[in-house]
This record gives structure tokens, C-alpha cells and sequence, in this order.
């Protein structure tokens, strides 16, 4: 009869018979987590730069001709002037916008307390709300 020698195991040590955990851990269960853990990355990316794109366009300065409102006082107007300054936002100058048909006559400073807005609409019904 003969006998089996097995290498000498440490204390800590046992037998090496079982899968590593880091291979365990870098395969996929199924398909389906494999492609949806894909999908969480391709996600995360779209949002990283949609992300990118709205800090953007909330700290670019207004052109002349667009609006912007105050959101301290709620006056909203089309642009007129706009100073650079060398440190924080720029000033803004509006035109107060009362109605498409009736524009403001008053141009006001919103000095750097602005945010960009989209145009007023150009449909009635709403003002008869």
C-alpha cells in the first residue's frame, strides 16, 4: 500500500482545493448582470457628461438679445448690456420685459444676481389664467 504525501501546510495555511475568491468575484453569475452592469457604466458616463454640459451652461454669460431674470425680485428681461468684471459673474443690464407687445421702457442693473432663462411664450392663452 502506498501512500499519498501532501506538501507541508503552514498554521493559517490550508489545503489550496477550493477557487480563489478573487476568481469568484470577477466573473458575471449570468449574462443578463454582465449587461446590465454594463449598462449602469455606459449610464453613469452620459450622466458625468450631462453633468459637465449643465455646469457649463449655467455659468456662461449671456449674449445681448437673450433673457435672464433675477430670482431675488422675479424681474425678467432681454439683455442690454453686459459688463465683464475681473473676478465673479458680470453684470447684466435688462430691458424689462412687460409683454410682447409692450416692452419695458426702464432698463434696470441685475449686477451679478442673474440666471439665464428661455424666452416668454408667445402664446395668449396662458395670460388669461
Amino acid at each position: 500500500m502506498s501512500m499519498l504525501t501532501l506538501p507541508p501546510a503552514s498554521f493559517g495555511e490550508g489545503l489550496d482545493l477550493s477557487p480563489k475568491l478573487h476568481e469568484l468575484q470577477e466573473g458575471h453569475c449570468t449574462k443578463r448582470v454582465a449587461e446590465l452592469k454594463a449598462q449602469v457604466e455606459h449610464l453613469r458616463a452620459q450622466l458625468h457628461e450631462a453633468e459637465e454640459e449643465l455646469a457649463r451652461e449655467q455659468s456662461r454669460v449671456p449674449e445681448i438679445g437673450e433673457f435672464v431674470r433675477c430670482p431675488l425680485t422675479g424681474f425678467f428681461g432681454q439683455v442690454t448690456k453686459v459688463t465683464p468684471r475681473a473676478y465673479g459673474r458680470p453684470w447684466v443690464e435688462i430691458l424689462l420685459y412687460l409683454d410682447k407687445d409692450m416692452p419695458g421702457h426702464a432698463t434696470i442693473d441685475l449686477f451679478g444676481n442673474w440666471e439665464l432663462i428661455d424666452p416668454p411664450s408667445e402664446d395668449r392663452s396662458l395670460l388669461s389664467l
